[in-house]
C-alpha cells in the first residue's frame, strides 16, 4: 500500500487512506502513530501528506470515541497540515481535526489547544472550499469548551458565519447553518445574544 500514499490519482490515494485506517483499527493506533508522523510531514510529495492527514481522519471516522486515548498525538500529527503551502492539505486537515472533534465529543478540548489559533488564521484568510473546512472544524470543537470560552468564540465567529450565509453557494450555506445550530446549542451561549444577534441574521 505504501507506494499509493502519494499516487496522482486521488481516488487510489483514498482507498489507501481508508485501507490503513482498517489497519489502524486492527493493530492499534499506537503502532501506527510514527508511520503517520512521517507521512504528514513529509517533504517528498504535497500528496503525500494529503493522504497521511486523510488517513487520520478515516481513523477518527471508523473508531469514533476509540481515538480518545490517542487524541492529542493524532491532532499534533495533522496540525501542520493547516498551515501547509498547498491547498488541498489545508482542507484536509481542517477536516480532519473536524472529524477528530466529532468523534471525542464531549471530551476532548485540551487536545486541540495546538490547533485553535490555525483555525481561526485559517477561517479569516481562507474563502470558498477551504473556508468552508476550517467552519466545520470550529463548528464542532466549540460544543467541547467550557461555557466561557464557547461563548467568547461564538461571538468571534459569527461575523463569518453571517457573511458567508449571504453566499450563492447553497454547500456554504448548509456547512453555515449547522455550524450557527452547534453554537446555539452550546452551554455558555447566552439565550439574550441568540435572539438578538443572531436569529435576527438567519430568520
Amino acid at each position: 500500500m505504501r507506494p499509493d500514499i502519494d499516487n496522482p490519482d486521488e481516488y487510489v490515494r483514498n482507498t489507501t487512506s481508508r485501507a490503513f485506517a482498517v489497519v489502524a483499527s486492527a493493530l492499534g493506533v499506537p503502532s501506527l502513530l510514527p508511520f503517520l508522523k512521517a507521512v504528514c510531514r513529509s517533504r517528498k510529495s504535497w500528496q503525500a501528506r494529503h493522504t497521511g492527514i486523510k488517513i487520520v481522519q478515516q481513523i477518527a471516522v471508523l473508531m469514533g470515541c476509540a481515538v480518545l486515548p490517542y487524541l492529542r498525538e493524532l491532532v499534533e500529527i495533522v496540525s501542520n497540515g493547516l498551515t501547509d503551502e498547498q491547498a488541498k492539505v489545508r482542507t484536509m486537515a481542517a477536516l480532519t481535526v473536524a472529524a477528530l472533534a466529532e468523534a471525542a465529543h464531549p471530551y476532548g478540548i485540551e487536545s486541540f489547544d495546538s490547533v485553535i489559533r490555525a483555525l481561526w488564521k485559517g477561517a479569516l484568510e481562507h474563502h470558498g472550499k477551504g473556508l468552508a473546512a476550517f467552519l466545520k472544524a470550529i463548528g464542532f470543537i466549540i460544543p467541547l469548551m467550557e461555557e466561557n470560552y464557547a461563548s467568547h468564540y461564538t461571538r468571534l465567529v459569527m461575523p463569518i458565519l453571517t457573511r458567508e450565509f449571504h453566499s450563492p453557494d447553497e454547500e456554504m450555506k448548509r456547512i453555515v447553518l449547522k455550524v450557527v445550530k452547534q453554537c446555539v446549542g452550546t452551554a455558555g451561549v447566552e439565550p439574550e445574544y441568540i435572539r438578538k444577534e443572531i436569529l435576527p441574521e438567519f430568520f
